[in-house]
């Protein structure tokens, strides 16, 4: 597959994402990455491409709690990855595998996995690398929250926002907002999660997020922005 062909696929996949289609942007993933076909282990860009293809997938089947799934994509991912011999692809997969750890309660081993990703994300100073930084960050201060390291997840969680937001990455900074915000209430800080909630649906806005601005704004309960 022609690499701009690929990118604009990826692109129509990101779109499905954004309006929280998970089950059309796991489907239309999966349909990505069988288009790109047999690719030879020493088709270094084919390989990359199938990489991001897989993630993308992967991310879609945790958002739909379809674990075995995501963890067999992901592994793929990381393989190819590891493959290809791009350091920002690996350093996207690596990240993957701290998210999915995370998420199945392992810490140490999403930890691991997200500074290995942060370090590698850091070797370079393009819009990609920011960031995937960014988002390591925002990962990293999600899971020093739920690990009881709340001073360092709120350090962590303003680190996000500033390199997200130097990467003009607005869906970042509200997720990271929204991170923050269930942090807090967690806490039972009923005031100041919402004003974070509040911030987020801003960035989200900002995005053109419109539906997930219109969820927190349900959740927020109270008109804020």
């Amino acid at each position: 597959m022609d690499p701009h062909e690929f990118a604009r696929s990826l692109h129509e996949g990101a779109d499905r994402e954004r309006a929280m289609h998970w089950e059309e942007a796991a489907a239309f993933y999966a349909g990505l990455v069988r288009g790109l076909g047999s690719i030879a282990a020493q088709d270094a860009r084919g390989r990359a491409m199938r990489a991001m293809a897989l993630l993308r997938q992967g991310n879609a089947l945790m958002e739909l709690a379809r674990w075995e799934e995501a963890r067999q994509v992901l592994d793929d991912a990381l393989h190819d990855a590891k493959g290809s011999g791009d350091a920002g692809v690996v350093a996207q997969a690596l990240l993957a595998a701290g998210v999915f750890a995370a998420n199945r309660a392992d810490a140490p081993r999403a930890e691991a996995f997200m500074l290995d990703a942060l370090e590698r994300f850091h070797a370079t100073d393009d819009r990609a690398s920011l960031q995937g930084r960014g988002w390591a960050f925002l990962n990293l201060a999600t899971l020093y929250g739920k690990t009881g390291r709340i001073d360092l997840a709120f350090v962590t969680f303003h680190k996000a926002r500033d390199v997200l937001g130097a990467a003009r990455n607005w869906a970042g900074v509200a997720a990271a907002w929204e991170a923050q915000a269930q942090l807090r209430r967690g806490m039972g800080d009923e005031d100041r999660w919402r004003e974070d909630l509040a911030e987020a649906v801003i960035f989200y806005e900002r995005d053109g997020m419109r539906e997930k601005a219109d969820r927190l704004r349900a959740v927020i309960g109270r008109k804020l922005v």
